[in-house]
């Protein structure tokens, strides 16, 4: 399966070393993919992410850097003939990059926004929403509460 990842969720697995969302990213069952707009975000609020993760800035990179070997990043043109479509469909203008990635390959968007799937085309899941759709946790799984 593929997804496409929210940098939320990015922002995240560098904070917190542990969890199931670093699980996730590391099982190899799905491939993971972000537009190049993912790498400006995480750059914009790299002094945060490094504050609140209490890693040393060299830490950090060298986590981004493993994390970044799991994400396979796509440039503006490969998803530009979405992008019309995609900015009349998401929540905010910021959003669009990640919608046009996600229409064009037909996949979902992995992210824990709630507000992401106030629209119709395409499919939103949580970390638990998408461990549920891999068989990695059952439907009634309380361990999943770390998502």
């Amino acid at each position: 399966m593929r997804a496409v990842i929210d940098a939320n969720i990015l922002v995240s697995i560098l904070i917190s070393a542990h969890g199931s969302k670093q699980e996730l990213l590391f099982s190899g069952e799905v491939e993971v993919i972000a537009p190049d707009r993912l790498l400006f975000e995480v750059g914009k609020h790299w002094k945060e992410i490094c504050d609140k993760s209490k890693l040393s800035e060299e830490d950090l990179e060298s986590s981004l850097s493993l994390v970044r070997e799991e994400i396979k990043v796509f440039p503006l043109n490969t998803y530009r003939d979405k992008l019309s479509e995609s900015k009349d469909m998401c929540p905010h203008l910021k959003d669009a990059e990640y919608f046009a990635l996600a229409l064009k390959f037909n996949c979902p968007i992995w992210s824990e926004e709630k507000r992401l799937k106030e629209q119709p085309s395409v499919e939103v899941l949580s970390t638990k929403e998408l461990l549920k759709r891999l068989g990695l946790i059952s439907g009634n799984s309380d361990n999943s509460s770390r998502a």
